[in-house]
Order: structure tokens, then C-alpha cells, then sequence
């Protein structure tokens, strides 16, 4: 049993380091957008999951946040935490979260390129 477990998991490793090798990121920054940076965090690289493209960021610890909605809608089978985690509250209406829809554009436009 122990060593079906373990193949399991080698493989599964394997299958993670394969799609990460091939994985096209862009890292964004809070100096690119000034004071519209929608994040808690400095910077994120903007990633994109196919074929339907769900709009994901990856920060610096490596914790992966679904931002669009087909995303989110998979992110708990996944593994991957709510974008709206690190969103920070809009300057304008404290009670909403900023908008982040350009970054979702970017991050989708990976799946295409």
C-alpha cells in the first residue's frame, strides 16, 4: 500500500514540475500601476490555465489565486486560494474590494500566446 502511495505521489510531482515548465507567466508590479495596484502584495506573476481560460496570479511564496470566475469556480478542487484574498478595498467605497478585470485580461491573454 505504502508504495502505491508513494508512486502516486512521485507521479504526481512529476505531472506538477511538467505543466510548470511549460507555464508562461508575466510578473506585474504595484510600480506599473501606481496607486490602481489592486493587491496587498508588490508584485504577482500573471498565469493562465486552459483551454478555457481561468486568469490565476502566483506570489512571491508561491500561493497560487484564482482571479476570473471560471477560476474561482475551480479553485478549491485545485488547490488554488481566492484572488479576492490579497484584492485591497477600494480607496473610493471601502466596503468593495478594487477592480482587478484589466489583470484578468492580461493574465487570460497568456492562454492565447
Amino acid at each position: 500500500m505504502k508504495r502505491t502511495t508513494f508512486s502516486i505521489l512521485v507521479f504526481a510531482m512529476l505531472a506538477s514540475g511538467a505543466s510548470d515548465a511549460n507555464e508562461k507567466s508575466q510578473k506585474v508590479s504595484s510600480q506599473d500601476y501606481g496607486d490602481a495596484w489592486p493587491f496587498t502584495v508588490d508584485s504577482v506573476d500573471l498565469l493562465c490555465d486552459g483551454p478555457s481560460p481561468k486568469a490565476l496570479v502566483k506570489t512571491s511564496d508561491g500561493t497560487v489565486y484564482a482571479l476570473s470566475g471560471s477560476a474561482r469556480s475551480q479553485a478549491k478542487d485545485r488547490g488554488w486560494s481566492d484572488g479576492r484574498e490579497i484584492t485591497k478595498p477600494d480607496p473610493a467605497m471601502p466596503s468593495v474590494k478594487m477592480d482587478y478585470s484589466n489583470i484578468v485580461q492580461r493574465a487570460q491573454a497568456l492562454c492565447g500566446s
